[in-house]
């Protein structure tokens, strides 16, 4: 259960996008034993706000809440949702997560929390691949790790995008991608840097620059996302890689394919993409152009 015991106590949802949240409430008061049942549909809520959700009671009455319904009913607009019992001084975080479109966010009568995806299901959290024997906190990746040759692929222009496809599964939260250079280390790197791309091209996150970092020979390379990237649909997205320097190091991947036609099918696997980058990445990126060497690349 979930009481509020005094005018000051509080309810509310902090928003963190311009979505389209709506927040329904039920709950019993007891009044020196005199029982009534309340109940409030909040408003939309379509900015990023705080925004209350369930009033304080009157004098001498405890609110027993029985039910809190938190749904995103956005069509496409994923926001991230907190809710806090807040007493007039000091707020408290009770709950929090990142609803996308679709999904809702349920207090039970028996004081559980339920987040349910687009189709009422229980959400799964535990988003890995079956038999995942990536590096410790992977997600994903574009090459099993135990089967990669980490041959030498080399994205030979300075400031050219290469895009990798990868496989990312609804619901998975991106906050970093690997890379791992090969036999041949950066030679004075000025920009280098990933972004995360939807199957449009669409940059959807990216990573910190690493502007003029070291980066030797056979070593692994994590970059941090500016902004964590929560994964609305199952499908194809592509990592984007560039770098700017005197030699461009080369990077672990896969042995060329022998003709490459059948991964330069629809929808292309990999390839080069934007030439010309120095600092920003593009969005969109440019068509890609199919090659024949895929590298490795994981998220976490």
């Amino acid at each position: 259960m979930l009481i509020l015991s005094s005018t000051s106590d509080i309810i509310r949802v902090v928003t963190g996008a311009a979505a389209d949240i709506e927040c329904h409430a039920s709950w019993v008061d007891n009044a020196s034993g005199t029982i009534t049942p309340g109940r409030t549909n909040t408003a939309s809520i379509v900015t990023a706000t705080t925004t209350t959700i369930v009033a304080a009671p009157g004098a001498s009455t405890q609110r027993n809440i029985k039910h809190l319904n938190i749904t995103n009913n956005h069509a496409s607009t994923s926001c991230q949702v907190e809710i806090e019992h807040f007493d007039g001084t000091n707020a408290v975080e009770l709950m929090g997560c990142t609803l996308l479109a679709g999904e809702n966010l349920v207090f039970t009568e028996a004081g559980d929390w339920m987040h349910h995806d687009v189709n009422g299901a229980d959400y799964g959290y535990t988003l890995n691949a079956p038999g995942n024997l990536g590096l410790t906190g992977t997600l994903a990746e574009s090459i099993p790790r135990n089967l990669c040759p980490e041959v030498n692929t080399t994205v030979a222009v300075s400031g050219r995008l290469f895009m990798q496809s990868i496989y990312l599964t609804a619901g998975q939260t991106i906050s970093n991608v690997i890379l791992w250079s090969a036999t041949t280390a950066a030679v004075t790197p000025t920009n280098y840097n990933v972004g995360l791309y939807d199957s449009s091209r669409a940059l959807v996150a990216q990573g910190t620059n690493k502007t003029t970092e070291a980066w030797a020979a056979n070593s692994q390379k994590t970059f941090a996302l500016t902004s964590s990237y929560r994964v609305p649909a199952s499908g194809l997205y592509y990592v984007g890689y560039y770098m700017t320097a005197t030699t461009v190091a080369t990077l672990k991947g896969g042995t060329a394919k022998t003709g490459g036609q059948l991964a330069a099918g629809v929808p292309i696997l990999h390839g080069i993409s934007t030439t010309g980058l120095t600092t920003a990445l593009p969005n969109p990126a440019a068509a890609i152009t199919a090659g024949t060497a895929n590298i490795y690349v994981a998220v976490t």
